[in-house]
């Protein structure tokens, strides 16, 4: 009995190694250059081995020929081979890849030359093509290797570069957002500072209470502003963690100044807004979602110290039993 009797056919296939270094597309289209056309039966047989049932293909003489061409259409590789007979600087295969790239033509190039030696190589690399070193040129069993290799490859970098373009979209995407946050949390403070002009009692009265309770109490240090920025920019890192006391000390600094929440959140977004513009090409998401939490958790405390600070006022007007009664009872 086979050892893979009984498993799943799915199993089967993932435990089996794929052949060859990557798929070909049925359609390959493929563009040669050389003084020499190449044999298209040998080549058509070993890509029609491989699944490249319909391949299409294309020769040229000159570098000048190739490049008219590729200002209209795209290949999925290039081949590049010069007659090594006819040494002249026309004739070089790297100075037609560096034209080819020179045009922004980012299409597999595959270089079939006899010989290299390490500038030919370095350049190449540079140019990110691929050298076939083979005396039988157009006849080498390595030629169609070569071509999935170099298509393989052209294709993974097609991927990256789709998925920077779609994170840099990302990031810009984030950004804009960041922006209207911050936005939204300015015009509601400008509201409360309207209503706190229009209406001094009620919520706006009783947001400026502790302004008025610690008049003339502490300003903030001058090197608040440092400091506040430095909390910000762990908090973002490492969230709340052991910064619990930190924060504590940050509120009652700014209740000892007598900040009010509003004045407290408009400074807590100027920093949020000075720490977003410094990102630069980083997430914005994870830190405005961050410095949320810190606003939140810095407005609980600042809370409670306002509410320590008011215990013993309003314990003064708090009517006790021993208190006469406020309505006579009739009669």
């Amino acid at each position: 009995m086979a050892a893979t009797d009984g498993l799943p056919k799915t199993v089967i296939d993932r435990a089996v190694p794929e052949s060859g270094i990557g798929d070909l597309p049925t359609r390959l289209r493929l563009l040669c250059v050389g003084s020499v056309e190449p044999s298209w039966v040998s080549l058509t047989l070993q890509l029609d081995a491989l699944g490249c049932v319909e391949p299409n293909f294309k020769w040229v003489a000159s570098a000048n020929e190739a490049l008219a061409l590729l200002r209209d259409e795209s290949f999925d590789c290039l081949l590049v081979r010069v007659n090594p007979g006819r040494p002249g600087p026309a004739d070089d295969p790297l100075a037609l890849a560096r034209g080819i790239r020179a045009g922004g033509c980012i299409d597999p190039i595959v270089i079939v030359t006899v010989s290299t030696d390490d500038e030919a190589w370095r350049e190449a690399l540079r140019l990110n093509i691929d050298l076939l070193v083979s005396a039988k040129g157009w006849e080498s069993s390595a030629l169609v290797p070569a071509i999935q290799r170099a298509v393989e490859r052209g294709r993974m970098l097609h991927e990256i570069d789709r998925l920077n373009a779609a994170d840099r979209r990302r990031l810009v995407r984030e950004r804009d957002e960041a922006e209207y946050l911050l936005n939204q949390q300015k015009q509601i403070l400008a509201a409360l500072a309207t209503l706190e002009g229009a209406a001094p009692t009620g919520v706006a009265a009783a947001t400026a209470a502790p302004t008025r309770l610690n008049a003339g109490h502490l300003d903030l240090p001058p090197e608040f502003d440092e400091y506040y920025q430095e909390l910000l920019r762990i908090y973002v890192i490492m969230g709340s963690g052991n910064l619990a006391a930190e924060i504590t000390k940050v509120a009652d600094v700014l209740s000892l100044a007598g900040m009010s929440p509003r004045d407290v959140l408009d400074l807590h977004l100027a920093r949020v807004e000075r720490l977003v513009r410094g990102l630069g090409n980083r997430s914005t998401r994870h830190v405005m979602a961050r410095a949320d939490l810190l606003a939140l958790e810095l407005m609980i405390h600042l809370g409670e110290c306002y509410q320590r600070q008011l215990a013993p006022a309003v314990a003064e007007h708090t009517v006790t039993p021993e208190d006469p009664p406020l309505v006579r009872s009739p009669g």
